[in-house]
């Protein structure tokens, strides 16, 4: 009997402490959310972490997988050089340098064929090509007719050149040769990751040409053309050759003795100076 008592005893006593833990809690759970409101319950920071193939759960902390170290660093010659634009002046290559570049561009970079400056099968244009073309104009090589991308493809030379707009600079703006211009270098830098790229500055004009009331063309427009471009490289990390400069008088155009009767196409002593300029202008 007295055993029953003392087991009584004790389950009431255990109800009291039951009970009074469930007030104290309810009023601190009462106290907290009269003080704190939903919103801020709602804008406290979480942070998740997500656990994908490339980590793994120990204890209570994801660590991610760190694969070994196989002891190839990269060295200093593997590490690409930094891109300075304009590419600046250094000394002279061997001309035997252009049997790894191709020259892509209009009928003034069709002159170094013309004139034997660069072997006709690195030459891919045309005497009519513009940038407005250049995407889908087939053109004739060493390989067939076809496009200038498919011909970068096939040949995959280790030095790409390509000046553009002096055929449509006189009827186009700079903006819309430009949106020609760069839509064509995004294509043809995924069809040629391994080369490296040199976008050659828009040529000047001669003053009659300029002042020309058939088809003038401006200089002025020229260089708006060409600090796109040159922007361009240097936010895709490409090369830029700053001729236009270098082919400019004192004046600010292109001279009329190095220029033929149109004022904007080169004489021989002019693709000259432009070799000169693309041994005298590489990189790495």
């Amino acid at each position: 009997m007295m055993e029953k008592k003392k087991i009584r005893k004790v389950r009431y006593r255990l109800s009291i402490v039951f009970f009074a833990t469930v007030l104290i809690f309810g009023l601190m759970f009462y106290k907290y959310m009269k003080n704190t409101s939903l919103e801020d319950v709602l804008s406290e920071s979480r942070t998740i972490t997500v656990f994908s193939e490339n980590t793994s759960k120990k204890g209570d902390k994801a660590e991610e997988d760190t694969p070994e170290d196989s002891g190839d660093n990269v060295s200093e010659s593997d590490t690409p050089a930094e891109i300075i634009n304009p590419v600046p002046e250094s000394e002279a290559v061997e001309e035997s340098y252009l049997d790894s570049c191709a020259f892509i561009g209009d009928s003034i970079i069709y002159g170094l064929s013309s004139y034997a400056i660069a072997p006709s099968s690195s030459v891919l244009s045309s005497a009519s090509l513009s940038v407005s073309k250049i995407d889908s104009a087939e053109i004739d090589t060493s390989m067939g007719s076809m496009t200038v991308i498919d011909a970068v493809t096939e040949l995959k030379p280790q030095n790409i050149y390509v000046m553009l707009g002096s055929n449509g600079i006189a009827y186009m703006s700079p903006a819309d040769i430009y949106l020609n211009y760069s839509a064509f270098m995004n294509k043809l830098r995924i069809a040629a990751p391994d080369s490296k790229i040199f976008v050659i500055s828009t040529p000047p004009v001669s003053k009659s040409r300029e002042e020309s009331a058939e088809s003038p063309v401006k200089n002025a427009d020229i260089d708006d053309l060409n600090s796109r471009l040159l922007e361009y490289c240097n936010s895709n990390s490409l090369y830029y050759l700053d001729l236009s400069s270098a082919l400019k008088d004192d004046s600010g155009y292109l001279p009329e003795d190095s220029s033929e009767n149109d004022g904007m196409h080169f004489k021989k002593s002019t693709y000259d100076q432009f070799l000169n300029f693309i041994l005298t202008h590489t990189a790495g």
